[in-house]
């Protein structure tokens, strides 16, 4: 059985305990994709957003005998249930922003089976608010310190450059947050 995960932010850099066969690819579906979830951490991560740009997303193969248990799998790494990650082909998660054309590339993709995050926005602590505009994600991020600006900063900086997304690009002017294959090192 080949089954596929598809991802968007700090799942390619850190897949931690998932089983990937090789290294992931570009060719994923076009998502809608933002900054909109602050995690435990504070860190400001991407999620799917309904009516958000669409934006590139990477795949990789991952080697488990059955399509459960790498939804499992993800759930762990997410560190959430596997309510909150899709399996295609099933029934959508319970948010299933994103899902159909998931579900259109899952279908053509030669995969088996297909997972994904399907994490709900979360902005400041209230589930399913989504940052009202670049100024709300720069106030928020100006307030952090310390560790958890670090933490911030690198997700920010190490999440996939192709992943442009309007708040990405106002982090990148206002605060010099770019993408870290983007650098020039001296």
């Amino acid at each position: 059985m080949r089954i596929g995960c598809i991802g968007w932010g700090s799942l390619i850099g850190k897949p931690g305990v998932l089983h990937c066969v090789g290294p992931w690819a570009s060719g994923g579906p076009q998502l809608p994709i933002e900054f909109a979830r602050t995690s435990r951490d504070g860190r400001l991560t991407l999620v799917l957003v309904e009516g958000a740009a669409l934006m590139p997303t990477q795949f990789v193969e991952l080697s488990y005998a059955s399509a459960e248990q790498a939804q499992e799998a993800l759930a762990g790494r997410e560190g959430s249930g596997v309510e909150s990650i899709g399996l295609w082909p099933g029934p959508a998660p319970k948010y299933s922003v994103g899902a159909p054309a998931i579900a259109e590339w899952a279908a053509a993709s030669g995969f088996d089976a297909v997972v994904w995050t399907a994490l709900r926005p979360k902005f400041q602590g209230v589930i399913d608010q989504v940052p009202a505009d670049a100024e709300a994600v720069l106030a928020y991020l100006r307030e952090l310190d310390g560790e958890t600006l670090a933490r911030a900063r690198e997700y920010v900086c190490t999440a996939p450059a192709d992943v442009r997304t309007s708040y990405r690009i106002a982090m990148e002017k206002e605060l010099g947050w770019t993408p870290m294959h983007a650098r020039v090192e001296g």
